[in-house]
């Protein structure tokens, strides 16, 4: 039997577990096993505690450059899996199908998470209670977005890369004929793979050129094969005609006039001008109609901003650090 000769992928130290993660498990309100992962400073008193949220087929490992990152910043890290992806709860008896049984469910994850487990750690008997700050990824952003909306007094302010708002696979289409077909296809064909290509995990699915579309940094475009290839639990293929439909559900209620409005929290938007996965133009109209969100255009990223070169990647961090220091959270921070 082959064993792995390292306890994890060949990758570069920034790229590995930050000394003092912690993994853990909770069931949800359907009985479900969802896995997260946390690390805090070493002073234990953090400015602020981030909960971050992954992109569709992702895993926590992926970020753990990121959670170094915020390390240095003596700020905390704490990321779920959704279910369908990650190390938790898989929909259908094919892991690989990326299934969803409606985004509110992963709000309601979100919510237990953060009331049963993160909310604890954000107070200290010293400072009191600890801000918290959502940092959200596509996906993510769009269930972030939902629970801002959801519960609006949690979150002191947020920063969002790549929102999923509109699918750009559904961009040509109005919404008053997108929502009919991809319920159609649901209904015909719920659990079958969407589309005609790359359906089961393999590492053509980002490898191969014309899938170049995520990052345009060699070293960070590896870590999201690396890890699926040295521990296959993490794999995730296509999405399903169900997933692509409560996408598509979700975003409508995001681009809904009235929604986004209610949603007062600080807000933080990066928008890759080379993406080929959300729909920038759908963000820009939902978001110009939020009280106090800003965005800021970064046009040679790909979709996975927190993944992409230096010199993009850190123009969002700084970006972030300048949320944080507005919202009193910061006061003195060095430069990425």
């Amino acid at each position: 039997m082959k064993t792995n000769a390292l306890p994890h992928p060949d990758l570069e130290d920034r790229f590995l577990m930050p000394p003092g993660w912690r993994w853990h498990m909770f069931k949800n309100s359907q009985g479900r096993d969802i896995r997260f992962g946390s690390v805090a400073p070493e002073s234990g008193i953090p400015d602020a505690v981030v909960i971050v949220l992954q992109g569709m087929g992702e895993f926590t490992e992926k970020y753990f450059e990121l959670a170094h990152d915020l390390l240095k910043r003596n700020l905390s890290f704490w990321m779920i899996d959704w279910q369908g992806q990650g190390k938790s709860h898989r929909y259908l008896k094919d892991p690989h199908k990326r299934h969803s049984g409606g985004f509110s469910q992963d709000v309601d994850d979100l919510h237990y998470f953060i009331m049963e487990y993160v909310k604890h750690s954000a107070v200290h008997p010293d400072v009191g209670r600890i801000p918290l700050v959502m940092l959200g990824h596509s996906t993510g952003a769009n269930i972030g977005l939902r629970y801002l909306q959801q519960y609006p007094e949690m979150f002191t302010c947020a920063a969002f890369t790549a929102p999923l708002i509109g699918l750009s696979v559904l961009k040509p289409m109005p919404s008053w004929l997108s929502r009919p077909i991809t319920a159609a296809f649901k209904e015909a064909m719920d659990q079958s793979y969407a589309g005609i290509r790359d359906r089961q995990w393999r590492p053509e699915m980002r490898d191969a050129t014309k899938n170049d579309i995520h990052s345009s940094d060699p070293a960070r475009k590896a870590v999201h094969n690396s890890w699926c290839q040295f521990d296959p639990a993490l794999q995730v293929g296509q999405v399903t005609y169900g997933w692509l439909h409560e996408a598509n559900i979700s975003c409508l209620k995001l681009q809904k006039k009235g929604f986004l409005e209610t949603v007062e929290t600080p807000c933080l938007f990066a928008l890759a001008g080379k993406d080929r996965l959300v729909d920038n133009a759908a963000a820009r109209k939902a978001i110009a109609r939020m009280p106090n969100a800003r965005i800021q255009e970064i046009p040679g990223a790909k979709h996975e901003i927190l993944m992409e070169t230096d010199d993009i990647r850190n123009r969002f961090l700084e970006a972030f650090d300048e949320l944080l220091k507005s919202n009193n959270l910061k006061e003195k921070l060095k430069p990425f």
